[in-house]
């Protein structure tokens, strides 16, 4: 990572951010001074426009991810006291809350099966950063309980027990029988390997890469749950989703019932 970059996440992280949001942030502006390749102090408002337009007709990028993009790099030079600069930077206004994407069970079967990461992270509706986190003496094999780490949760306790289903249970033990314990670790990879995972299941099952981030998994966890719950019981235990999925507040949880309904009355 360019120097510039490492100063400026571990500005982040004595700010306060996340580590998770701090490593995400220096990354993009890693990737800008690579494109760019002048120093920061020298970088114009010419190159950030060549760096965003990059990013949106030749990568793909949809507004979300490049209004993240504009709060980096405005953060950036804000560090550097480039403060005219970073206000003027681009970013896209957001209308609205856009509505997650997800896929019913039978298709996100055809992306996970064949990878124990991806099978675990879809059952269990984990962040990409959640992945890496799960550890070998908190998981057992009979039962399927696994402490789960949820992210984000700005110093609340986020250690959860949750249940593989016996399907994700299974792949996991033939996983773990032929995997060495060379790592407490069940997964011992980075986030960028499990994002490389994800992006190569998309392909090989015939969906476009560029269409969708790992928080499909999620998503489409937190929708099937609803449907099935809907389909089975006429309404959905919207407490008991919301602690699964380990949201601060319930309401955030009601989008996923709110899909779930408009797609039964479609199915």
């Amino acid at each position: 990572m360019h120097r510039s970059a490492s100063e400026f996440m571990d500005y982040l992280l004595y700010s306060g951010k996340s580590r998770n949001t701090a490593y995400t942030y220096a990354r993009i502006v890693d990737r800008m001074l690579n494109y760019v390749g002048k120093n920061p102090e020298d970088i114009t408002r010419v190159d950030i426009m060549k760096f965003l337009r990059y990013l949106r007709d030749e990568k793909g990028h949809n507004d979300r991810y490049m209004a993240v993009i504009g709060w980096s790099l405005r953060s950036f030079f804000i560090m550097l006291g480039r403060r005219e600069l970073a206000m003027w930077i681009p970013i896209p206004t957001l209308s609205g809350v856009e509505e997650p994407k997800w896929l019913p069970e039978d298709e996100i079967m055809k992306i996970v099966r064949p990878f124990p990461v991806l099978t675990v992270a879809y059952d269990l509706a984990l962040r990409v950063g959640e992945v890496p986190l799960l550890r070998r003496d908190r998981y057992n094999m009979e039962t399927g309980e696994i402490e789960v780490t949820r992210l984000k949760h700005k110093g609340r306790p986020n250690k959860y027990i949750l249940v593989l289903r016996p399907f994700a249970r299974d792949i996991l033990n033939k996983y773990l029988r032929f995997m060495p314990r060379r790592s407490i670790y069940i997964f011992p990879m980075s986030t960028r390997n499990v994002q490389y995972i994800f992006k190569r299941a998309l392909v090989l099952a015939g969906y476009n890469p560029r269409d969708y981030t790992f928080h499909l998994l999620r998503h489409s966890r937190l929708t099937n749950i609803a449907i099935k719950e809907l389909r089975e019981k006429g309404h959905v235990d919207l407490l008991r989703l919301s602690k699964f999925a380990g949201h601060l507040r319930p309401e955030t949880t009601l989008r996923y019932v709110h899909l779930a309904a408009e797609y039964l009355s479609f199915h």
